[in-house]
């Protein structure tokens, strides 16, 4: 009789696993995004358009590789945390990567793309947890040929993105384009992205 109960439990406790699992990502990223630390970090230039990032524009961070402090042994998909430091403008960058979070400090969780050993020590590179700056499929293509144009061209304004971050979760904010959210930027240049 037991066993009887005892699958239809389990399935039920599948199911509410299942749905609880994505509700707790959503839920993550939305606090991170109304209560995180906001940071401006610049962009950089990534590959040219890929056919399956429709709806997306893929920005790059130009702060992705940083000294290892205190880490030895280092290998490819490695859990680190990586250290945000904010400039004289107020831009951020990771400053360096260690293998426990730190006490006080902003930071990322990320992971070790590869790792390279100089003389003045070791250098981690990883990619950003944020690369993607989700819009609508249809406006997408503009803000990905102006985050080309303005974001990557030194003799144009450049590109930044606002991230929030809370406890090691980062979330991409906004992307900018001459100091306006890329929808402004987009309408404001004659390109309507559908607001």
């Amino acid at each position: 009789m037991k066993s009887k109960h005892l699958i239809p439990a389990l399935f039920i406790l599948l199911a509410i696993i299942q749905v609880a699992v994505p509700v707790k990502m959503i839920f993550d990223r939305e606090i991170t995004l109304k209560t995180g630390q906001r940071f401006k970090f610049h962009t950089a230039p990534v590959d040219p358009y890929d056919a399956f990032r429709g709806r997306y524009v893929a920005v790059g961070i130009e702060s992705s590789a940083v000294p290892a402090v205190g880490v030895i042994g280092l290998k490819r998909g490695q859990k680190v945390y990586a250290h945000i430091a904010v400039d004289e403008q107020g831009f951020a960058a990771f400053s360096k990567v260690t293998a426990r979070p730190p006490e006080g400090n902003a930071y990322v969780k990320t992971r070790v793309n590869f790792v390279i050993d100089e003389p003045s020590g070791t250098k981690v590179y990883f990619k950003a947890p944020f690369d993607r700056y989700y819009m609508e499929e249809k406006d997408a293509p503009a803000a990905e040929d102006a985050y080309r144009t303005y974001g990557i061209n030194p003799e144009r304004p450049r590109a930044y993105v606002t991230v929030r971050v809370k406890n090691g979760l980062a979330v991409l904010e906004e992307l900018y384009i001459d100091g306006k959210p890329i929808r402004q930027f987009l309408r404001e240049n004659g390109r309507n992205p559908g607001l």
